[in-house]
């Protein structure tokens, strides 16, 4: 139950970044080439090279970029919400891209290996066992820490927030209006509890007495965002949030960053790891 529990923890979704891709296949093919370096036995059969040594270390250190961006692109086009990304589903995608690279480590043995056993399973599962031996330092090891630091340091910081200071909102009536059209949206600005990005419109939610109203906005959150700060406290969270801060009900963290319960509704609302140190400010400024 602890490590059901503990696969099911909230992880940082990297993948969406091109410059953290290109970093995670850096440090894939970096351990690859380490291991194949260091511990695989190239110069024991050098009678079975097809090739010359370095050109096997070439491949088995590059070979991984390829097969890991597909497996990604591929990801990145079903990962809707990043919220829902959690520790079991990083460990579960990167062992899924170590098992493709040891299958084709296998299946290029007959270009690489003059050997007639190459299509065995003991090499089937050799190339497989291999690979994983040069993943278990990422997802043994880096993987758990990462989380155990992300979480601590997100504890950290929300301990440091000052409590809250509720100001006064006024009951100022704001009208949203749609982008290139006539059509508009009005709510008082305290009913206001937060936005999300919803494809080319925005989601906006409000207090009602029957719970929460929703309406679908063809707006920005930019442009929304504009229109609502003279009126009332609001704060971007998160590339796809608008949050007004004293709707505010608790606060907690995890490795993704905060989460915000509001005073109505159950959803939680993002606060993504690059916005905490300006979220802290806002939330705290009198």
């Amino acid at each position: 139950m602890q490590i059901a529990n503990y696969l099911k923890e909230p992880y940082p979704y990297y993948y969406n970044n091109q410059h953290r891709l290109i970093l995670v296949l850096l440090l894939i093919s970096s351990l690859s080439f380490c291991f194949s370096y260091f511990f695989e036995p190239f110069t024991v059969n050098v009678a079975e090279h097809k090739i010359g040594t370095i050109w096997i270390l070439f491949i088995h250190a590059f070979m991984p970029f390829p097969i890991a961006y597909l497996y990604i692109y591929l990801v990145n086009r079903t990962v809707k919400n990043e919220m829902n990304w959690t520790f079991g589903k990083e460990i579960l995608n990167l062992s899924i891209i170590l098992l493709i690279i040891g299958i084709a480590n296998f299946l290029i043995r007959d270009f690489i290996y003059n050997n007639p056993h190459n299509w065995s399973f003991r090499y089937f599962w050799e190339e497989i066992r291999n690979t994983f031996l040069v993943g278990f330092l990422l997802l043994a090891i880096v993987l758990p820490l990462n989380l155990e630091r992300l979480i601590a340091k997100h504890t950290a910081s929300l301990k440091k927030l000052l409590p809250k200071t509720r100001s006064e909102t006024n009951a100022n009536i704001v009208t949203i209006k749609n982008t290139g059209s006539n059509e508009h949206f009005e709510f008082k600005t305290q009913d206001f509890l937060y936005a999300k990005v919803e494809s080319n419109y925005t989601e906006v939610y409000t207090a009602a007495e029957n719970g929460i109203h929703k309406v679908l906005i063809r707006i920005t959150l930019k442009e929304l965002e504009e229109q609502l700060k003279p009126y009332a406290r609001v704060f971007k969270t998160h590339r796809s949030y608008l949050v007004n801060l004293n709707s505010i009900a608790s606060i907690s963290g995890n490795a993704q960053g905060y989460h915000l319960k509001l005073q109505k509704g159950s959803f939680k609302v993002p606060v993504s790891r690059s916005t905490i140190a300006g979220f802290n400010a806002a939330y705290s400024k009198k």
